[in-house]
Order: structure tokens, then C-alpha cells, then sequence
């Protein structure tokens, strides 16, 4: 069982840093097709569009996974087609409530932004909306029979559709100006595409759809907790698309000067400090299903040791990217976005990443103790904290205030998190020293990385100079961790090296 689970998750993380990865690739192009003032219209109306996805597609597919789960224990099939036709018919429900509604108040629901493109580019993602709501009915039943592969193949096939339909519709159907349009359309096919493939999955598998009578209230009891929960935390992104520009025009900026600078952040800067938190997402799915047996088990040693490791990694992960984003930031936005503001600003946004990384295992490590509601208690505190630094310090720090209120929330929630994780456990970690350490490692890192920078970018070009300090920083960082003894290899080789590799590692060090 625990072998079939690793596979699974092996899987699953694969297909999952493949799909952001080629997801991050795409955002790339967009950011330079699209430009900094008409790329924060669309991040404007995509933070609006994914507070209505979460309503359709955040608590359903994990109820349906969970009744569907329970029913397959019970042979009961007919259970099984139930569970999925009553969450197929909620989902469009509220699907198509939300869609008559922003039509019908168009114009009233326009007039918040700054902009009134950003309504528009809100209509063209109806269609994802009531497809993401067919997708989330038929994914929870396939994850609740453990067909993993259907459910992350199809989320690959929509993001290579949503490329492609993008470079088809930009060069045959819109034009130039109207790339965030573009974007919002691309993105509807890919939806669609993906509740098609899934349903053709999910049919494939001989599964059925069956009366739903009398299994709404179990979906609706299971499912409307977490979609709340998760609903209530999603609202913080749009809030700060409507705030930040809001309160940049109220400074006196200028419209498109606001929508460049937001564009610049959320749709440059901010994704990169993002990439870590891929692989930390994979460690916490590996972690997590291990850390639930063993809690249930009750074996107290083995969950201190994975809490602590997936701790430490986080950490180390997180720390690893911030010598080079700080000492190469302004190459970087240049090589990527063409855009060197993008750069500085990820020059002083990288130390965002550390409370960012530990944040998301931290919240994960809750999961596994049932104690979601108070993660989101310590989520929404981080979230208030964001928009009071944005109304109040965007208007002598701009940008920065962005950069500061995310950190500042990321280090609330991490520090309520650790907090409760050890009130919760009585655990202690022992990580203070190894923390600090690693903060210490990147100044001189981060130094030498901008050093080596300066020497190259007169010589090379961004590429080659990029490589290079890649390079230098990371291997810089690690040789100090190593020289220090600050990370133990032995849990990632027990993990991850085959066993005889294992055998004569261990043989050798005896």
C-alpha cells in the first residue's frame, strides 16, 4: 500500500511541476506580448475570475472524492454515479448563477475598476467558469478511485491547450491590441477542453451517472466547509487588484501608470518568487499522506522527524533562490520580461520567499491535524495585514508596499502556524540554529553572485551571465551549508536512492 501511495505521488508531482512549469513558460510570453499596463488590467480580472472558480471547483471535488472513496468501499456504484451526477448539477447551478449575474449587472460591477477593459476580459472567462464546474464534479470521482493519471493528464492537456489556442486566436482572429481579450478566451477553451477530456475519462473508466436524489445534503455537508473556507481566502487577491490601483490613482498616478506598475508586480515579479514553493508543494504532497499514517499510528517520533525535515527543506529550497534573485534580479527581468523594473523589484522581494515556502508546508502540517479552520483564522490575519500596507504605504512606497505587505502576511501566517504546530505537538524542532545559519549564508552568497554578475554582463551576454550566477550562488550556498553542517542528506537518500545505492552508501560510510 505505501508503495502503490509513493507512486502515486511520484506521479502526481511530476505531472504537477510539469504543468506549472510550461504554465510559467506561457506567462513569460504573455508578459512581454501583453505589456506591463494591459497585463495588470488581465491579472485584475483573472484575481476576480479565481474567486469564482474556487465557489464552483474548491470543496466539491474533494467531497466527491471522499463519498466516491467510502461508496467503492461499500460496492456500491450506483452510490458512486449519484454522488458525481448531484455534483455535477450544484456545480453548473451555481455556475451559471454567477455567469447570469455578472451579466445582468455588467455595467454596475465595471464601474469598481479603474479600467473598464477589465470587465470585459471577465465576461470572456464565463465559459471557464461553467466548464471548470463540469471538470470538478468528474475530477473528484476520479480521484476518489485513485485514477490519478486521468485527472493530471487532462490538467496538462489544458494548460498545451490554452497555449495553443492562444497563438491560434492571436494570429487569426484578434489583434495585437487586444491580447488580454485573447488571454481571457484562450483560457475559456482550455476549460472547456479540459471538462471534455475529463468526462471522456471519466466514461472510459465505465462509470455512470445516476439519479442524484437524496445525496445532495451529504455533497453540500462535505463540501461547503472547505469551499467557505477556501472562498473567504481567495477574496484577499482580488481585493488588492481593486486597492492597489485605487489607491496609486488616489496618489496621483495615472491610470496606466497604476495598471503597469500592479502588471509589473503580479504578473512579473511575483511569479517567480512562486517557483520554489513547486517544489515545496511536491515535499509537502509526498510528506503529508506519510505524516497522516504515522499520526495515526501514533507514532510520535517518525511525525516529529518528517515535521522537522519538510521543515528544514523548506527552508533550504527557499533560501537557495534568494542569493541569485538579489544579486542577478535586474538581469533576470531583463532576460525574461525585457522589463529591468520587474528585475529590482524581485531584487527586494526575494526574501519573501522563505516565509512563503514555510507558510505552505506549515499549512499542509495543520491539514494533516485537522486544523484547517484555524490555518485560515491565521490566513485571513496575514490577508489584513497585506491591505492595510497597501492602503496605507502604497502611496510613499508604491510597488514596495506590495512587496512588504505580502512578506509581512507571509510571516504572520508562518510565525501563527509554527506557533500552533508547537502548542498542538509539544515538539521542539531544534531549527533555530540551523535557520539562522542559513540566513547569514546568503549575504555573502547573494555578494558573490552580484560580483560575478557585474564581471560577466560586461562580457556575455544575460544568458551565458545568468548561468553563471546561477551557478555560483547555489553552489556557494550549499558548500557553506555543507562546511557548516547544516543539512542532513541521509532522510532525502533514504527517501529518494534505490536501496542497494542506499546499502553501499551506508556501507561505505561505516
Amino acid at each position: 500500500m505505501a508503495k502503490s501511495l509513493f507512486k502515486a505521488v511520484v506521479l502526481v508531482a511530476f505531472f504537477s511541476i510539469l504543468t506549472r512549469l510550461l504554465g510559467f513558460l506561457f506567462r513569460i510570453y504573455l508578459s512581454r506580448e501583453l505589456g506591463a499596463e494591459l497585463l495588470g488590467v488581465y491579472h485584475v480580472a483573472f484575481s476576480i475570475f479565481m474567486v469564482f472558480v474556487v465557489l464552483v471547483s474548491s470543496g466539491i471535488p474533494l467531497a466527491v472524492s471522499k463519498l466516491t472513496a467510502v461508496y467503492r468501499v461499500k460496492n456500491d456504484k450506483k452510490a458512486e454515479a449519484s454522488i458525481t451526477t448531484s455534483a455535477l448539477i450544484v456545480g453548473l447551478a451555481v455556475a451559471i448563477f454567477i455567469c447570469a449575474i455578472i451579466l445582468i449587472f455588467q455595467n454596475s460591477i465595471g464601474a469598481l475598476f479603474t479600467d473598464n477593459r477589465t470587465i470585459l476580459i471577465i465576461i470572456t472567462l464565463l465559459p471557464a467558469i461553467v466548464a471548470s464546474a463540469v471538470y470538478s464534479a468528474f475530477r473528484g470521482a476520479l480521484w476518489g478511485t485513485q485514477n490519478y493519471f486521468s485527472v493530471c493528464w487532462t490538467e496538462l492537456a489544458e494548460q498545451i491547450v490554452r497555449i495553443i489556442a492562444f497563438f491560434v486566436l492571436a494570429s487569426t482572429i484578434f489583434d495585437a491590441t487586444q491580447g488580454a481579450i485573447t488571454a481571457g478566451v484562450a483560457m475559456s477553451v482550455a476549460c472547456v477542453a479540459s471538462a471534455i477530456l475529463v468526462m471522456v475519462a471519466y466514461f472510459a473508466d465505465k462509470r455512470k451517472l445516476a439519479s442524484p436524489r437524496g445525496f445532495y445534503k451529504p455533497l453540500l455537508r462535505s463540501a461547503m466547509p472547505v469551499t467557505g473556507v477556501r472562498a473567504a481566502s481567495s477574496l484577499i487577491q482580488p481585493l488588492i487588484a481593486v486597492l492597489f490601483p485605487l489607491m496609486m490613482v488616489f496618489h496621483g498616478f495615472t491610470n496606466e501608470q497604476a495598471m503597469s506598475l500592479y502588471g509589473i508586480a503580479m504578473g512579473m515579479t511575483f511569479p517567480l518568487l512562486f517557483l520554489p514553493s513547486t517544489v515545496v508543494g511536491a515535499l509537502s504532497f509526498a510528506l503529508i499522506p506519510e505524516l497522516s499514517t504515522a499520526l495515526a499510528k501514533n507514532q510520535q517520533d517518525l511525525v516529529k522527524e518528517r515535521i522537522k525535515s519538510s521543515l528544514l527543506f523548506s527552508t533550504l529550497v527557499s533560501a537557495l533562490f534568494i542569493p541569485f534573485f538579489m544579486g542577478a534580479g535586474e538581469g533576470i527581468g531583463v532576460f525574461l520580461y525585457d522589463n529591468a523594473t520587474s528585475g529590482v523589484y524581485l531584487s527586494r522581494a526575494a526574501w519573501v520567499m522563505i516565509p512563503l515556502g514555510l507558510s505552505n508546508i506549515t499549512s499542509s502540517i495543520l491539514n494533516s491535524y485537522n486544523l484547517e479552520v484555524r490555518s485560515f483564522i491565521h490566513n485571513v490575519i496575514g490577508g489584513v495585514a497585506l491591505i492595510l500596507c497597501v492602503v496605507c504605504l502604497s502611496g510613499v512606497l508604491g510597488v514596495d508596499s506590495l512587496i512588504w505587505g505580502f512578506g509581512i502576511c507571509m510571516l504572520l501566517t508562518t510565525g501563527l502556524n509554527l506557533w500552533l504546530i508547537k502548542r498542538h505537538t509539544g515538539f521542539n524542532l531544534g531549527l533555530t540554529r540551523s535557520t539562522i545559519m542559513m540566513l547569514l549564508f546568503i549575504i555573502p552568497s547573494t555578494l558573490l553572485c552580484h560580483f560575478t554578475y557585474n564581471l560577466c554582463i560586461a562580457i556575455f551576454n544575460y544568458f551565458f551571465t545568468l548561468c553563471v550566477c546561477g551557478i555560483v550562488s547555489i553552489a556557494s550556498f550549499l558548500l557553506l551549508c555543507w562546511v557548516f553542517k547544516i543539512v542532513d542528506i541521509s532522510f532525502f537518500l533514504q527517501k529518494f536512492v534505490p536501496n542497494r545505492q542506499k546499502a553501499q552508501h551506508f556501507a561505505h560510510k561505516k
